[in-house]
């Protein structure tokens, strides 16, 4: 198995949000469906290394507690609603991600233009819409060798062109190997990504669709 959840438990206080004994992958494309609150985010901090928990999670048999810089150096986690510091530029965030994953600079230049943030990037982030926040979400989420990609909500807030870009992207990635789960209230067109599974958290489990 690729990713490996064991006897997760998470609360918050006294409310238990996530309690499952085990939910393994293998390498694909899946897409965890269900209404805002139900603990989509909560499981993504989880594996993303975001949140304290209990039980043991792993990526290709590199544990999240036992080795959590090797671990955390794989996954790339792009938040529902990001937020950033409003006086830096987009530039600044992108370099920031390209420095820490030692990408090229090329390879960088090309995501801002697939997702036609160019004109953009010199730009204070405070100035940015919802639309443009996601969208370099996405572009630092692509920045690097990652393996695992956790991306949660992507497709709120961008247009149609951008969500149509993203799925490219996805598709190329998988063939290079990359893992990805996409957590979404709004359905995925099966003609624009193909999955490798469907599932949802119901009382605080993962059930598959």
């Amino acid at each position: 198995m690729a990713l490996s959840l064991e006897s997760i438990c998470k609360k918050y206080g006294s409310h238990t949000v996530i309690s499952f004994q085990k939910f393994q992958l293998t390498d694909g494309v899946y897409w965890l469906k269900g209404a805002n609150g139900t603990g989509k985010t909560t499981l993504f901090r989880i594996i993303a290394g975001q949140t304290p928990f209990d039980g043991q999670v792993s990526f290709r048999n590199v544990n999240l507690k036992k080795q959590p810089v090797s671990y955390r150096s794989t996954i790339s986690y792009a938040e529902a609603e990001p937020q950033y510091p409003g006086y830096i530029t987009g530039n600044d965030l992108v370099r920031y991600h390209q420095q820490v994953r030692r990408a090229k600079l090329d390879d960088v230049e090309k995501l801002i233009e697939r997702f036609g943030m160019s004109p953009f990037m010199n730009q204070a982030i405070g100035g940015y819409s919802s639309g443009m926040l996601k969208k370099l979400s996405l572009i630092c989420a692509f920045i690097g060798e990652i393996e695992l990609f956790l991306l949660d909500e992507p497709l709120i807030t961008i247009d149609k062109e951008s969500a149509t870009e993203l799925f490219s992207l996805i598709k190329e990635y998988r063939v290079k190997g990359c893992m990805f789960l996409i957590s979404s209230h709004q359905d995925i067109d099966p003609d624009m990504l193909s999955l490798d599974g469907v599932f949802m958290i119901q009382n605080g489990d993962i059930h598959k669709c």
